[in-house]
């Protein structure tokens, strides 16, 4: 039947019917895939727009078995788009970052990566296009924490195109178990480190002790010769001053690692520090025949510091050259002005070297650690406990210097520099010591310790020395001794049974005929602490055992001198 002009459809009508038809066609063209592909095991997830937000929708069925398995695993398990977006992962993996598993599917996994880590995140993932991949890859869990993790890349090759499998280990544990193995072998070689010390301590006690009982016994002999007398007392004095100088280098240690050392800083001439250091190891030098060479700069160098521990770094480290050196040997000590690493003020680099045993490359990292020797072996020729080193080490860094060690390797000597820094020019010299006087006071002293033979033994040699001297043996019977014979100085002892030094001192102060009495205290203790608390009982000086007779003295001549010119 014709139609009339009238009922004739537009053109532009049957075009936009005929683009509506096939969109529908390519519409149902895509389902049919989806479909397909469904059916087949190609599809995890759908991901729908409705309304400008993503709705995920995940697939798990019959044909996907081994989704089950999946969701057992310890680890995490992820598919990917080649785009990167995950279209499946495991409760596992959701769990590994704190993160909901709706919100993880459909999302970019690389944004779960540490900024810092997402470059080779992205080349495992082209890796992994291509060939399984692994590699080690920091994610951030939704707290804010990272944690390690390995991952496993395998392409999966699927009809409609190429997804990337993917297994994330969790590596949390297996760094604490590292950090643990780690730990404990640090463990293991300080406690073997601390028992070859201790061994090395006996050791060394031991050698003095054996010459001081030998001592002994030959001078309770009747008959001993002068010359044998007087080789008998050198050596004497040889093995205590050894034994002083052990416990010395422990107490310095102990106090040095606890922070508990203070510097008494002055303004210091260097050819002053180092000629008493020199002036401290000449003994050893003559022993061995050893030639030292000494260069300084020809304008004098001025530090600000402490000058006893000054000396005591640069005598470390002679004493080591001289004892890690052959007999007849030479040692040399040059300084030197240079700028500083920074460039903006001057410092000495003060070298030390000798031509001795050397230091084998793997010892040099170590060199300054606790109780580091470089000869532990039985046969060795030099004493010592390992420590001096670390004590230089740790007081050239309280006075603002660094101390660096060389050595070519085992038999070819070896060098240490210390480099502090250094005062401006014109800045005033050292004040130069006081003269000794011609003749020294004699004083009536009490000598209080609770050890018997260190008490008899201290007054016999103060008697020796021309003073007058009394003992007694606890802090009760030296109150009545300080009453009785009104001492000039009172060498007390702290540690007492019943009443201690310091009660014992509070009580002399509280007499009137003590006023211008001497309060010396003696004790092991010889920290910070301990010699606030004997200022603060009232006592005028504080000496650590064993009491040198000549520092005591010294120290009650400068009371003394205090009170003359108050």
């Amino acid at each position: 039947m014709a139609t009339s002009r009238g009922d004739q459809i537009p053109q532009s009508l049957v075009a936009q019917l005929e683009k509506e038809n096939a969109d529908l066609r390519a519409r149902l063209t895509d389902a049919e895939g989806t479909i397909h592909a469904i059916q087949h095991g190609g599809v995890d997830a759908f991901v729908l727009q409705d309304r400008g937000e993503h709705r995920i929708y995940t697939l798990v069925g019959a044909d996907r078995p081994y989704r089950r398995f999946v969701e057992q695993m310890q680890q995490g398990a992820a598919t990917l788009h080649e785009d990167g977006t995950i279209v499946y992962c495991n409760r596992q993996l959701s769990e590994m970052l704190g993160v909901p598993h709706e919100k993880l599917v459909g999302a970019e996994l690389q944004d779960f990566i540490t900024p810092e880590d997402r470059p080779l995140f992205a080349e495992l993932v082209r890796l992994g296009r291509a060939e399984s991949a692994g590699g080690e890859v920091r994610l951030t869990h939704a707290d804010g924490e990272w944690l390690p993790a390995y991952f496993t890349f395998n392409v999966l090759p699927e009809d409609g195109g190429e997804t990337i499998g993917v297994i994330v280990t969790d590596l949390r544990t297996q760094k604490h178990y590292e950090r643990l193995v780690v730990a404990q072998a640090a463990l293991e070689d300080a406690d073997r480190r601390k028992n070859e010390f201790l061994a090395m301590l006996a050791h060394e006690l031991r050698n003095p002790l054996a010459s001081i009982r030998n001592a002994v016994s030959l001078l309770q002999r009747e008959g001993v010769e002068a010359p044998a007398m007087e080789d008998t007392c050198a050596m004497l004095h040889r093995q205590v001053g050894q034994l002083v100088r052990l416990v010395d280098d422990l107490f310095d240690v102990s106090r040095i690692t606890q922070n508990k050392i203070e510097l008494r800083i002055e303004r210091i001439d260097l050819a002053s520090i180092v000629g008493q250091a020199v002036e401290s190891i000449r003994p050893l030098l003559g022993r061995l025949g050893q030639e030292l060479m000494v260069e300084l700069p020809p304008k004098p160098v001025h530090l600000d510091g402490d000058r006893a521990r000054l000396v005591q770094i640069f005598a470390n480290l002679l004493d080591n050259a001289c004892k890690f050196s052959p007999e007849g040997s030479r040692i040399s000590l040059k300084a030197k002005t240079e700028s500083s690493e920074e460039g903006s003020s001057r410092e000495v680099a003060v070298r030390i070297r000798d031509n001795g045993i050397g230091i084998a490359p793997n010892q040099l990292p170590r060199i300054f650690e606790m109780f580091a020797q470089v000869d532990t072996s039985l046969e060795r020729v030099t004493s010592g406990l390992g420590i001096g080193l670390t004590v230089a080490a740790r007081l050239v860094g309280m006075h603002g210097g660094r101390i660096e060690a060389l050595s070519e390797g085992k038999s070819r000597g070896s060098e240490f520099v210390v480099r502090l820094p250094i005062l401006a020019e014109g800045a005033p010299p050292p004040r130069p010591e006081e003269g000794a006087e011609a003749t020294s006071p004699i004083y009536r002293i009490l000598v209080v310790d609770d050890n018997q033979d260190s008490a008899q033994s201290l007054a016999l040699l103060l008697k020796c020395m021309g003073h007058e001297t009394k003992t007694a043996l606890d802090g009760v019977e030296a109150l009545e001794a300080a009453e009785a014979s009104r001492p000039d100085v009172v060498l007390l002892d702290i540690g007492m049974p019943g009443v201690s030094g310091y009660e014992v001192c509070r009580r002399i102060r509280e007499q009137p005929w003590a006023k211008a009495m001497t309060l010396i205290a003696q004790t092991g203790w010889g920290q910070d602490e301990d010699r606030r608390r004997t200022r603060e009982a009232g006592f005028d000086g504080h000496l650590v055992k064993p009491v040198d007779p000549e520092d005591f003295l010294k120290l009650v001549k400068g009371v003394s001198g205090r009170r003359g010119d108050d």
